[in-house]
């Protein structure tokens, strides 16, 4: 008898903690949101300061990268934005040397 007590109890609590589970969700969303708009914002302005000391032709194509990183970013898709980002900066980078340049 102590079993079925003990599941039943087990089986409420889950469902209880899994009804609450959206109700936590929505404060760290917005500030999420908040936080990613941020970011992205100091992200692009990182790649337009490192944009000014770099080979015109690599500077435009990052600024392009940057602006549309800038672009998903305002559409809530931070993962890719973050890829682009990168890719900007990959672009403005002239420590690398490729085999083909040496």
């Amino acid at each position: 008898m102590t079993s079925i007590i003990t599941i039943d109890r087990l089986t409420i609590t889950g469902l209880a903690v899994a009804a609450l589970l959206p109700f936590l969700a929505l404060s760290p969303v917005k500030a999420a949101e908040r936080g990613t708009r941020a970011t992205c914002a100091a992200e692009a302005a990182a790649v337009q300061e490192q944009a000014n000391g770099a080979d015109p032709k690599a500077a435009a194509k990052a600024l392009r990268a940057a602006r549309v990183a800038e672009k998903m970013c305002a559409e809530g898709n931070r993962f890719e934005a973050g890829k682009k980002f990168a890719q900007a900066r990959q672009l403005l980078d002239t420590s690398i040397e490729l085999a083909a340049n040496r």
